[in-house]
């Protein structure tokens, strides 16, 4: 299978390229500074440029997408680069965000008020998450990132999934794994699932 990995370079996108090749499948890696990478097509692309974005997944099958903003950047990455898959034709696996899009009450509703306030993205995501949906794409929503190790005890459940006050951890290896597990064998598309571990 071809894969386009958006968001590749990041710590996410990392695991997501990795495992991809290590599953034996064809992989391209946009970034917006391309470096080697054994086994991988790099390629230049930014959110900013549609258009080196839209060159690179041409040919994909499927585009997996870790893509994120950090607090110093504009939140409209997240939705620019979901209208851009989206108007791209290739199938879309789109990491988001538990409690946002269809998750929005998943953490209860102090939890929720506490994320629009805190998460300078929150919008973003709303609205890049509901562009993926509605071009038939995958949303995985994932509780906290963290780079713990994976013990291969993940699944993915329907929006919103599970309701509780605090969001689960979520190894990003496993969010890789799961990730690619839907690109390979789509039981979500244009729908919400949740990424539970343990």
């Amino acid at each position: 299978m071809k894969i386009a990995v958006l968001g590749a370079t990041g710590q996410t996108g990392r695991h997501l390229v990795a495992q991809a090749v290590e599953r034996g499948h064809e992989v391209t890696a946009l970034a917006r500074t391309p470096a080697p990478w054994p086994g991988v097509r790099v390629v230049q692309a930014d959110v900013s440029l549609p258009e080196t974005i839209l060159a690179a997944v041409a040919d994909a099958d499927v585009v997996l997408s870790a893509l994120g903003v950090a607090k110093s950047q504009n939140p409209r990455i997240l939705s620019g680069g979901a209208t851009i898959l989206a108007s791209s034709g290739r199938r879309v696996v789109w990491l988001g965000a538990l409690g946002a899009g269809a998750t929005t009450d998943a953490l209860g509703p102090v939890n929720n008020a506490l994320l629009r306030i805190v998460l300078h993205d929150w919008q973003a995501k709303q609205d890049a998450e509901a562009t993926v949906l509605a071009a038939g794409g995958t949303v995985i929503a994932a509780g906290i990132l963290t780079n713990r190790p994976y013990h291969s005890n993940g699944h993915l459940v329907p929006a919103p999934g599970l309701r509780r006050h605090f969001p689960p951890l979520a190894p990003r290896a496993g969010i890789a794994t799961l990730m690619l597990t839907e690109a390979e064998h789509p039981t979500y598309p244009g729908r919400t699932a949740v990424a539970l571990f343990g």
